[in-house]
């Protein structure tokens, strides 16, 4: 059985070692080990974990974690004369172990986090998804946009 549940101080080991998998799978690096990463991914999942701007649900099984999806509340400057809406969430770092892929643990994390923001009144979700996961958020509800740009630097 899965449980699906926001990441704790307790759980920063093991979502450094998923980002590293993630990472590794979609992009190897031979660049950096996982000795020198394992600092430096720790020390921004405290950080995040404590500043309220982030959010982090997981799946579990067996008291491993199996999934992870991130959230990132993006402030809004607010509007004269508009409700407040105060952010709008950003969804990345969506993972799930090879072994556990299929099962749907993936939409019940994306479940509870669209939940979670619908009570405490986010006003989007946003998300950029690689070309292998545009069906995975599309039967979950995310449609594609012609709103945003971007601007990138060579």
């Amino acid at each position: 059985m899965t449980l699906i549940r926001l990441a704790t101080f307790e759980d920063v080991p093991q979502l450094v070692q998923m980002r590293w998998d993630f990472s590794e799978e979609e992009y190897p690096n031979d660049t950096v080990t996982f000795e020198e990463f394992y600092p430096v991914c720790s020390e921004f999942l405290v950080k995040a974990i404590k500043s309220g701007d982030w959010y982090i649900w997981v799946g579990e099984v067996a008291g491993s974690l199996v999934s992870q999806m991130y959230l990132q509340f993006i402030h809004k400057v607010p509007r004269p004369g508009k409700s407040p809406d105060p952010y709008y969430g950003y969804v990345t770092n969506v993972y799930t172990r090879p072994a556990f892929r299929n099962q749907g643990i993936g939409s019940k994390i994306h479940s509870a986090m669209q939940k979670w923001s619908q009570e405490n009144e986010v006003e989007f979700l946003i998300l950029w998804p690689s070309s292998d996961s545009v069906e995975f958020y599309s039967k979950n509800g995310f449609s594609q946009c012609e709103d945003a740009m971007e601007k990138h630097w060579d």
